[in-house]
């Protein structure tokens, strides 16, 4: 069920985008899907952001509203949930502190959010310094873990800041896991 949204022009409306598209892709909203087949995983170039990240074998890669989206074959709980993980970005001269800051209250706005045990505050991603806010919230019956990162491609002013959104089931360990997999797998790709 999609969340309502306000109308922003500003970047710091990608981070409520995020939660929104995630939940909508998991109705069955996507575009056409490629999974690249069912017994290897594969590496996508994210379209229009600098960035590749890899699908676990099964996973389908679907467009919604233009974030690039890979998503389970298959969901679990009350209503089959599918483990999926969002990838959006935007030339920005925030800092990972501010994009973080505005993904935090975004989905603070978010029915029922719940800011996880862990916090927010800046990580790494592999060698990439980045910025995480993670918590839970239900939908249709499903308790839905999110863990965002937010990553900068650099320091200069044509850098991007791309958000990452991993969601599952809270009850799905197993998309959990697989989830957190294409978080990790997260390479810089080149731009131009």
């Amino acid at each position: 069920m999609p969340r309502p949204r306000h109308p922003r022009t500003s970047w710091t409306a990608a981070p409520l985008v995020v939660p929104v598209t995630a939940v909508l892709v998991l109705t069955g909203c996507g575009g056409p899907a490629d999974t690249g087949g069912d017994d290897a995983p594969v590496t996508y170039d994210v379209p229009e952001v600098p960035v590749q990240v890899t699908a676990p074998p099964g996973w389908e890669r679907v467009t919604r509203d233009g974030a690039f989206v890979l998503r389970a074959p298959s969901g679990t709980g009350p209503e089959e949930f599918r483990a999926n993980v969002v990838v959006t970005g935007e030339q920005s001269a925030s800092t990972l502190e501010e994009a973080g800051a505005a993904t935090a209250a975004a989905v603070s706005a978010i029915p029922g959010w719940a800011p996880g045990v862990d916090g927010q505050g800046p990580t790494t991603l592999g060698e990439l310094p980045a910025f995480r806010v993670a918590g839970t919230y239900e939908t249709g019956g499903a308790v839905v873990a999110q863990e965002i990162l937010a990553v900068r491609t650099g320091d200069g002013p044509d850098a991007w800041v791309v958000d990452l959104t991993a969601s599952y089931a809270e009850a799905d360990a197993d998309g959990a896991a697989q989830a957190r997999a294409v978080l990790e797998s997260v390479r810089l790709a080149p731009t131009g």
